[in-house]
């Protein structure tokens, strides 16, 4: 059985650290500490053999927006919901705390993921190879009904992060 866990920058996030890492040591600085891990909120989701397996944050950031970053899911175990339960988890959080809105940024490839959870584009100017997708979502179109199926949003490429 598949579970997870809150965890806030209080607790050893060392799990969350090694998965982000693992997932995005080819994308320079997204792996690495940075200031917002000492103010985020993380959900950590385990595989059937207890092993951290997915991990993402929620944070504030420097211009008082809810944000979501760094979600991702060990290779061996992509589609297969991690990823999905970790974004209910940071949605839902962020809408507890309030949250007018929430901000992500996508590879372009992972879009789709994203939008399930009722996350679009905040522009619709085209972006360079290898550059993030801004996203964003009014607390009234973030979607936590229904289910993703395990499937990322990426047609005919390996799975995304998630």
């Amino acid at each position: 059985m598949i579970r997870a866990r809150y965890l806030s920058s209080m607790d050893d996030i060392t799990s969350v650290l090694e998965i982000r890492r693992a997932v995005f040591e080819r994308s320079p600085g997204a792996a690495a500490r940075d200031a917002f891990d000492d103010m985020a909120v993380y959900a950590l989701a385990f595989d059937e053999a207890d092993a951290p397996s997915a991990a993402g944050r929620l944070y504030i950031d420097a211009d008082d927006r809810f944000r979501i970053d760094a979600v991702g899911v060990l290779a061996p175990l992509r589609a297969r919901g991690y990823g999905d339960l970790v974004m209910r988890m940071l949605l839902d959080r962020a809408l507890t705390l309030g949250a007018p809105a929430v901000y992500a940024d996508s590879f372009p490839c992972a879009v789709g993921f994203y939008a399930r959870y009722g996350l679009r584009p905040v522009m619709d100017t085209p972006v360079s190879d290898g550059a993030l997708v801004p996203l964003c979502a009014s607390a009234d179109q973030i979607a936590l009904e229904g289910s993703c199926g395990g499937r990322h949003g990426c047609p005919g490429r390996t799975p995304d992060p998630s």
